[in-house]
């Protein structure tokens, strides 16, 4: 049975502090399991969503790709192998560098030993990467949550949520509305 309540009612006595927030509304839509997700996934990608707009929540994966592919997504093994690269660099210039800066001879050993540019590089390849991916996921998290996509206890049981960010004076929030109960929703909600 499809949740027919109007926007205003909806937003009605919930507390205003982002404004952000207050610009935008989610639309929630709520399908059963078996519902296919793709026609749904392709009509939202026609209707031209900015990046980070659809957001869809399901316990099981349900298509081979990610959601939004096209729409910006940052791609985590990206950043962790830039940092890596990053921190490879630094570690020799850390190094290397500070061994070239102040040389000390001891024992006709070279100045810049490899194998302690290799150990330390290592070194900082790893910090490097563990913290900028910990970060990353973290921003990924925060934003995530900013972005009010709904959830519903019932998505822990095998129900595909998806949320649609749209601004309050944008006209295709009714089409989004009709579009989720012409597709079968279980339940559509605007916050």
């Amino acid at each position: 049975m499809a949740d027919t309540r109007s926007d205003e009612e909806a937003t009605k006595g919930r507390p205003s502090g982002d404004p952000e927030k207050r610009r935008k509304k989610v639309i929630f839509g709520l399908f059963e399991p078996k519902t296919p997700m793709r026609p749904i996934i392709d009509r939202l990608n026609e209707m031209k969503f900015p990046a980070g707009a659809v957001e869809i929540s399901s316990t099981v994966p349900i298509m081979a790709q990610p959601v939004g592919v096209g729409w910006g997504r940052l791609h985590l093994f990206h950043v962790t192998m830039i940092a890596g690269a990053i921190g490879i660099l630094f570690g020799i210039l850390l190094a290397g560098g500070t061994a070239l800066l102040y040389p000390l001879r001891t024992g006709g050993k070279p100045i810049v030993s490899p194998s302690i540019v290799g150990i330390i590089s290592y070194e900082m390849m790893m910090l490097f990467a563990i913290v900028t991916t910990f970060v990353t996921m973290a921003v990924q998290i925060v934003r995530s949550r900013r972005a009010g996509a709904g959830y519903d206890p019932r998505i822990d049981e095998g129900y595909v949520g998806v949320s649609v960010r749209i601004d309050r004076e944008d006209p295709r929030s009714g089409t989004v509305r009709d579009f989720f109960q012409e597709a079968g929703a279980v339940e559509v909600e605007t916050e």
